[in-house]
C-alpha cells in the first residue's frame, strides 16, 4: 500500500500583494535545467473509458496512473465495494452520473487546457531542482471529485483537483452538499493552483515532526513551507502564497508588534494545548477573540516572518539546510525577530 499524503489546503486565502525581501534578491539562473511539466488529465482519460470493455479501460488507466489510480477510487471516491478491485462499476457510475457529467462539462469549459499552469509548475520545479539537485520531480495529474482537496500527493504523484478552482460563485460551491463560505470561495480560482500544489508537494517532502507539540514548532514549520514557496515561486505575490485580503495583511503589518507582544505575554509560543492555539493556525474569516477586521492564521504569518528574518540574518544557510533544521527555538533565537 503506498504511503498516502492527502493534504487539504483550503486554508490558503488571497493576500495583499506584498513583495518579500526574498523577491528583492536575484533569481537563480535555471535556464539550463532541462525540465518540462506536462499535466496528465485523469478526468479526461476517465471519461474516455470504453464502457463496452471496462476491464481493458481500467487496465489502461492503471498503467498510465500507477500511483494515482488506486488512490482516486479507494481514498478519494471511497469505493464501497471491496470486491470490485478494478473499479469497473464505479467507472460506469461516474460516466453515467448526471452531476459528474455537469462537473466535467464545467471544468472542461474553464480549463480546455492547462498550459499556463504547466508553465508555472515547470518554472517552480526548475527552481526546486536548482536548490535540491537530487530531488525527484513528480508526475502531475489533474482530476475531478467531490470538492475535497485542492491538491494532494501520493508517492511520486502530485494531483490537482480542478473542481476546486472554478472561481468564486461557482454553482456547485453553494449547493446543499458543499456550501463553501465566502472566505473560502475567494481563493478557489486558477491563480491559486500552482501555489496550492507546491505547498502540498512541500508538505510531503518536509513532514511535520509531531513529537513537538508547541505552537512555536508549528509556526516555524508553516513558516518554512512558505519560505520554500518564496524560493520556488519567486514571482508569486504573498497574497497567493498564504492568502489574506489586502485589509488583513495591512492589519498584520499595523499590529505586528502588538501581536508579537501578545503571543509572548500569554506564553503562547511554548503552549502545547492544541485546542487553545488552533485558532492561530487554522483558516477562518478572522481570529476568534479579536475584532472582525483581524487576520486569521496569525501563527502561520508570524512563523513566516520569523523564518524570513532568520534567513536574512544567516545568509550562508541554504534552503536545504533550513528545511532540515529541526530546532525551532534555534531559528527563533537566531532570527532576532522583534517587530516594531
Amino acid at each position: 500500500m503506498p504511503k498516502i499524503r492527502l493534504k487539504q489546503i483550503l486554508f490558503y486565502l488571497p493576500l495583499f500583494v506584498m513583495v518579500s525581501c526574498i523577491n528583492d534578491k536575484k533569481h537563480p539562473d535555471v535556464a539550463d535545467i532541462d525540465l518540462n511539466i506536462k499535466i496528465d488529465r485523469f478526468e479526461q482519460d476517465l471519461f474516455k473509458a470504453d464502457t463496452s470493455n471496462l476491464l481493458k479501460a481500467s487496465q489502461k488507466l492503471r498503467a498510465k496512473y500507477p500511483d494515482f489510480y488506486a488512490i482516486y477510487f479507494r481514498n478519494i471516491l471511497r469505493n464501497p465495494d471491496p470486491v470490485d478491485t478494478n473499479n469497473l462499476q464505479l467507472i460506469k457510475m461516474i460516466k453515467s452520473n448526471h452531476d459528474f457529467n455537469l462537473l466535467k462539462h464545467d471544468v472542461d469549459s474553464v480549463y480546455p487546457d492547462l498550459k499556463d499552469v504547466e508553465k508555472q509548475l515547470t518554472d517552480a520545479f526548475k527552481y526546486y531542482k536548482y536548490y535540491f539537485p537530487q530531488g525527484k520531480v513528480p508526475q502531475v495529474v489533474s482530476y475531478i471529485a467531490d470538492f475535497q482537496l485542492g491538491a494532494s500527493t501520493v508517492n511520486n504523484t502530485l494531483a490537482i483537483e480542478l473542481d476546486l478552482y472554478m472561481g468564486q460563485g461557482y454553482r456547485f460551491y453553494q449547493s446543499k452538499n458543499v456550501n463553501f463560505p465566502t472566505f473560502i470561495q475567494r481563493k478557489l480560482n486558477k491563480d491559486h493552483i500552482t501555489s496550492t500544489a507546491l505547498k502540498a508537494f512541500a508538505q510531503q517532502l518536509f513532514e511535520l515532526d509531531e513529537t513537538d507539540k508547541t505552537l512555536l514548532h508549528r509556526m516555524i514549520y508553516q513558516g518554512k513551507l512558505l519560505y520554500f514557496m518564496d524560493r520556488v515561486l519567486p514571482d508569486s505575490p504573498d497574497s497567493v502564497k498564504i492568502g489574506y485580503s489586502q485589509k488583513q495583511l495591512e492589519w498584520c503589518n499595523t499590529y505586528k508588534a502588538d501581536v508579537w507582544t501578545e503571543f509572548l505575554g500569554q506564553g503562547l509560543l511554548y503552549s502545547t494545548d492544541e485546542l487553545k492555539y488552533a485558532k492561530y493556525l487554522n483558516d477562518a474569516p478572522f481570529t476568534s477573540g479579536l475584532n472582525n477586521d483581524s487576520a486569521p492564521m496569525l501563527g502561520v504569518w508570524l512563523g513566516w516572518q520569523i523564518v524570513r528574518k532568520y534567513m536574512d540574518e544567516n545568509p550562508d544557510v541554504t534552503l536545504a539546510q533550513l528545511m532540515s533544521e529541526a530546532d525551532s527555538q534555534k531559528i527563533l533565537k537566531e532570527s532576532k525577530y522583534k517587530p516594531k
